[in-house]
């Protein structure tokens, strides 16, 4: 009786207890959301003025200053930020002229002014406490030891993955992990799916990336749940997402290497994520209802598969001991029939 009132609250509250996180996150991401946006930004209508007059449109307008003649010309993609994007981003609080210096006021730019050496995120994150949980200094020693340094011989640099302009740590979004897997895999295709781009850091051959993995049992499904670089970089346990991308003949490829209970995939993609969805949603739902992530081999409990074997056997053990008992007293029985 008590165990059944016991059940019934439980079952009540359940709901409940299981919402409460979920308000607390949508109201943290609200207040977050409120602390970024144009309408904020001190340099807003200096980098109007300055920058994405021309650079925040598609189309910008370019004038003769002997002839007087206008014309309207096609902002090169590579070129254009988007205004949306960069205010919600990290660095939505900067002025343009903060990394840009002040040459960029003159247009046409020069050509002194365009072979500027460009900023590096330890310029400004470097060797600052302010910083120092998120460990640049260890990412950058990391991103030197990787094949996007060396074989590039540093023409590769932080901006190719992450754009200063529309950068927002993928690792602290409160999105679902499939998309998260997707946008970080669509950095590593923005590179490896294009050629044009390829060739700005490197001469080789670009090779298509799902050929490449055909000796996965299906190769579009991996994509679709796992990180490139949760393969094709080293693990670490210092940083939050490990950055020494290693050559492709040491990538992982294996199965056992992420379905067994080694998994490399809780070392790297699932590193924070059940601690993160606990916090975030709860135990409830962070651990029960929304919890995804799980890895077919990977996520095997000792306790439980001990007690799986232990039941399984008691139950082999009651079927053979019934039918032993069965066949003793069978001959009993057909004596007191006739």
């Amino acid at each position: 009786m008590i165990f059944r009132k016991l059940s019934s609250i439980f079952l009540f509250v359940l709901p409940f207890l299981a919402s409460l996180p979920s308000v607390a996150q949508e109201q943290d991401t609200v207040t977050e959301e409120k602390r970024r946006g144009k309408e904020l930004s001190l340099y807003a209508e200096d980098n109007d003025q300055n920058c994405l007059r021309c650079h925040g449109k598609l189309v910008f307008s370019i004038t003769d200053t002997l002839s007087g003649l206008t014309r309207k010309e096609l902002m090169a993609e590579h070129n254009f930020i988007s205004p949306d994007a960069f205010y919600n981003s990290v660095h939505w609080s900067f002025s343009c002229l903060d990394c840009h210096s002040e040459g960029f006021k003159e247009f046409p730019h020069t050509i002194e002014t365009r072979f500027e050496t460009g900023w590096g995120c330890l310029d400004c994150h470097g060797y600052d406490p302010t910083y120092a949980q998120y460990r640049f200094e260890e990412i950058d020693a990391e991103y030197q030891r990787s094949i996007h340094y060396t074989a590039t011989d540093g023409a590769f640099t932080c901006w190719q993955c992450h754009d200063a302009h529309y950068y927002r740590p993928l690792a602290r979004e409160s999105g679902s992990q499939r998309d998260n897997i997707s946008k970080s895999n669509e950095m590593c295709l923005h590179c490896h799916g294009n050629p044009d781009i390829m060739g700005l850091v490197t001469e080789k051959e670009l090779t298509m990336v799902l050929p490449r993995h055909e000796w996965l049992p299906d190769p579009d499904r991996h994509l679709a749940a796992v990180r490139c670089i949760d393969c094709h970089t080293r693990m670490t346990d210092s940083v939050l997402v490990a950055h020494e991308v290693m050559a492709a003949d040491s990538a992982v490829n294996t199965c056992v290497d992420c379905h067994s209970q080694n998994s490399i995939l809780m070392g790297t993609l699932y590193k924070y994520a059940s601690k993160e969805s606990r916090d975030q949603e709860g135990f409830i739902n962070g651990v029960i209802f929304s919890n995804d992530s799980y890895v077919i081999g990977a996520n095997r409990s000792k306790f439980i598969s001990l007690t799986g074997i232990i039941v399984v056997s008691l139950v082999l053990i009651f079927a053979g001991a019934h039918t032993i008992f069965r066949i003793i007293i069978r001959p009993v029985k057909k004596y007191y029939e006739q």
